[in-house]
């Protein structure tokens, strides 16, 4: 009986493979040694590449931490829109959100600590590939609209919204990964209370 021939991959769907393989081999080293610690000759080799696979997928290390970047905001934003679209009040939905990031970082601690790596990493001054403040901007926007949702509803009380969403996102991205016994509790009564109106409706 012969054996049913594995099908080729195309050159772009090799690419493809080749890009993540990379992607994921500087997410787990940045977790271990930063970025500025990696190198690229390093994420190639422990992907099983030669130097050249990293400069023929990216420019530079600038374009590689965003990538790790968008490899783990794409891995979590699924839970997270799950958590805001959830039923119940803004605040209901505010709780959700906190839980499961936490819970993310729990279940995924090295993509957590390789975000916070890459983010850091990507916001010194000469990081000028992509704007760190669209890309922060970018990812406070769901909270944003939790929040703006919140006040419309008389559920939350008046704030700035993009104060308050980069507030918890700071709370959530440094202080969560580094402190792994903190209590999702905690904050959330945190912001909770930062957020409720003070008779919000029943």
């Amino acid at each position: 009986m012969s054996e049913t021939p594995i099908p080729r991959l195309t050159r772009q769907e090799s690419q493809e493979l080749t890009r993540q393989r990379l992607i994921e081999s500087a997410a787990k080293l940045f977790a271990e040694h930063g970025v500025r610690g990696t190198t690229l000759i390093a994420v190639a080799e422990n992907a099983g590449f030669s130097r050249g696979a990293v400069h023929g997928n990216f420019s530079d290390k600038d374009e590689l931490a965003a990538s790790v970047v968008q490899f783990v905001v794409e891995d979590l934003g699924p839970e997270l829109d799950g958590a805001l679209s959830s039923a119940g009040s803004a605040n209901d939905r505010l709780a959700a959100y906190i839980s499961t990031h936490i819970d993310y970082c729990r279940r995924e601690p090295a993509r957590a600590a390789a975000i916070i790596a890459a983010v850091g990493y990507l916001s010194r001054p000469a990081a000028a590939a992509q704007s760190y403040g669209q890309r922060s901007a970018d990812s406070i926007a769901d909270l944003v609209a939790l929040f703006e949702d919140g006040q419309r509803r008389g559920e939350m009380r008046s704030f700035d919204p993009a104060t308050m969403a980069l507030s918890l996102r700071s709370v959530l991205d440094a202080a969560v990964p580094t402190h792994p016994s903190i209590e999702a509790s905690e904050i959330i009564a945190l912001f909770d209370h930062a957020t409720r109106a003070e008779e919000a409706p029943q």
